[in-house]
C-alpha cells in the first residue's frame, strides 16, 4: 500500500513540475509587455489607441529595443 501512495506522490509532483516549467514563457511574455506598456506611456500617442496597442506588440516582439 505504501509503494501505490508513493507513486501516487510521485507522479503528482511530475505533473506539477511539468505545468510549472510549462508556465514559465507565459510569465516572461507578461513581464515584457508589461515593461513595453510602461515606456509606451511615456510617449506621446494621444487618442491613437491602436497606433500605441500595435507599438506595445511591437516592442514585445522585439522591434523596439531598448
Amino acid at each position: 500500500m505504501r509503494s501505490i501512495t508513493l507513486a501516487a506522490m510521485l507522479a503528482v509532483a511530475t505533473a506539477l513540475a511539468a505545468t510549472a516549467a510549462s508556465a514559465a514563457p507565459g510569465d516572461t511574455y507578461k513581464a515584457k509587455k508589461a515593461a513595453c506598456q510602461d515606456r509606451a506611456k511615456g510617449m506621446d500617442f494621444g487618442v491613437h489607441l491602436i497606433k500605441k496597442n500595435r507599438w506595445v506588440k511591437d516592442c514585445v516582439a522585439g522591434k523596439h529595443p531598448a
